[in-house]
């Protein structure tokens, strides 16, 4: 661990992994919207598995998702959550702590595992921080938002992304001769075909319609942002961590640690 008190900043290693944290949104944002615009889904016809003679409409994403989205979502988290222990490191040193063991930041599985947590991984970091640390709610049920950050560092990184297609249609039926046409209310994606079915045609049935969609990429197994996009959740993560930050450094000068 670096020697923070030596810093003129007490929190610049947070701040560097903050902006680190940043510069990987940025490009993850230029890759996803490249994606997005790449048109990656095709539509097909294919014959309907249970009815006879009828004709299932699809459409299909045509190639999967990028592997760097994860590396770099995975790189991102990890330095969020690495400037918050950082912050914690930095504070127990600053209030006259040497060589700090017990500074992580407080995450914990409950309320009741936070006060262990507060009194074994923080037990370096003064009573003050560590009372604000019990306000930002690290646990499920509290701040599930900024448990998420935590959940996706633990996260199995092939698990925490996927694609999710969205589609609206509307229609101008034009049915010749003797048919059926089957339109679901609210088109569903089936993420594990990656895949959507718009319309279902018996014999000779005709139909007219239009049909919005779009892909986009999403949280995947991290529940409280399951199904979620992940440029929406990773700002407002970094702009979560951000703001704590910007409290631990207000709580210390108030209580005197930094100058």
């Amino acid at each position: 661990m670096e020697g923070v008190h030596k810093l003129s900043d007490p929190l610049e290693s947070s701040r560097r992994k903050l902006a680190r944290a940043k510069e990987h949104f940025a490009d993850l944002q230029r890759k996803i919207s490249e994606f997005e615009d790449s048109d990656p889904y095709i539509r097909v016809e294919e014959i309907h598995p249970d009815k006879i003679n009828h004709l299932v409409h699809k459409v299909k994403l045509t190639h999967p998702l990028p592997t760097s989205f994860e590396n770099i979502t995975v790189d991102l988290v990890g330095n969020l959550r690495s400037s918050l222990d950082k912050a914690g490191y930095a504070v127990a040193v600053a209030s006259g702590v040497k060589n700090p063991r017990f500074s992580a930041f407080p995450f914990a599985g409950s309320v009741a595992d936070l006060e262990n947590s507060l009194a074994g991984r923080c037990k370096d970091i003064p009573k003050q921080i560590q009372l604000l640390f019990r306000g930002f709610q690290p646990y499920p049920g509290g701040d599930d938002l900024l448990c998420a950050l935590n959940e996706i560092c633990n996260a199995d990184k092939h698990k925490i992304i996927k694609p999710i297609g969205t589609g609206v249609i509307r229609t101008h039926v034009n049915v010749r001769g003797i048919g059926f046409a089957g339109i679901p209310r609210h088109p569903v994606w089936d993420s594990a075909k990656n895949e959507m079915e718009l319309i279902t045609l018996g014999p000779g049935a005709k139909f007219e319609c239009e049909f919005e969609f779009r892909v986009f990429v999403a949280f995947s197994e991290i529940k409280a942002v399951e199904g979620h996009p992940v440029l929406g959740v990773l700002d407002a993560l970094i702009r979560k961590v951000e703001g704590i930050l910007l409290a631990i450094e207000a709580e210390a000068k108030h209580i005197g640690i930094f100058t």
